[in-house]
């Protein structure tokens, strides 16, 4: 299974909507994706994408959103799920920022795979004042996610998206929900990335962080990764190699300013 997340935001180049959609389909070619600051075409998404988003965006001055996409696979919106092993009750899945965090079951010919979750850091304080950054929305938004968390899913989730964040700021609700960061625990299998902004290795050989975003079309744009693919144990298990950045997808740029980062998984 391909899984690929990638900020699909039109800022500098401003391709056509179309276009970004081809070359999801052709150049990344996942099986499912997790777009952020994304926007479906208005007649619905292209054939052969199953979705799930909502479409009337983040907000009425933000109508882009999170959006989770698959060929191949049945995706099911996620709204409700049942916790308690003893008292069992449904609770509702809910976010504070509506069209941001976006959750889907992944059914794989008739059978639950994993599910998903698209998530997109805000660059806001929780007071709604802009701040340049997701480090209070990002944990935020995991937080409001827990029921995920304690429910019968638990073992097989995902959390993709555009944190707004470097990864030395990765908050340690992700360690208490029981999440993987796939970049770190694959660094060993990279060349370091030189520069890398807010970078969480003790020395400079040992980053294997993944250059997701360009803060500017400069040459001398900061060399950092925003972009994460988090997983509970079962599925970190089940990583066979995760690739990304503008290294791996060099022609990136032309049509987003951030890269993808594609995390494979093992049958």
């Amino acid at each position: 299974m391909r899984v690929a997340t990638w900020n699909m935001q039109q800022g500098y180049n401003a391709p056509p909507l179309k276009r970004c959609w081809t070359w999801l389909t052709d150049t990344v070619a996942p099986d499912i994706a997790v777009l952020t600051e994304a926007r479906v075409p208005a007649g619905g998404p292209p054939a052969g994408w199953d979705t799930v988003w909502r479409p009337e965006g983040i907000g009425p001055t933000r109508r882009w959103g999170t959006v989770i996409t698959g060929r191949g696979v049945e995706l099911t919106a996620v709204d409700h799920v049942t916790i308690g092993r003893f008292r069992r009750r449904t609770v509702e899945v809910t976010s504070r920022y509506p069209g941001a965090a976006v959750v889907a079951d992944v059914n794989v010919d008739g059978e639950w795979w994993a599910t998903v979750v698209g998530l997109y850091g805000l660059n806001v304080d929780l007071k709604g004042r802009k701040c340049g950054h997701g480090r209070h929305t990002t944990p935020a938004l995991l937080r409001d996610l827990s029921p995920l968390f304690e429910s019968d899913r638990r073992d097989r989730i995902i959390v993709a998206g555009d944190f707004n964040l470097h990864p030395r700021d990765m908050p340690p609700v992700v360690d208490r929900l029981g999440l993987f960061d796939l970049t770190e625990i694959t660094a060993h299998t990279r060349s370091p990335l030189d520069q890398c902004t807010g970078c969480t290795a003790r020395r400079p050989e040992e980053c294997g962080h993944l250059w997701s975003h360009r803060n500017n079309p400069s040459p001398n744009a900061s060399r950092q990764q925003i972009d994460f693919i988090l997983a509970t144990n079962d599925l970190a298990c089940e990583l066979s190699t995760l690739t990304g950045g503008i290294r791996d997808f060099p022609d990136s740029w032309n049509v987003s300013d951030h890269a993808p980062i594609v995390a494979e998984f093992r049958d």
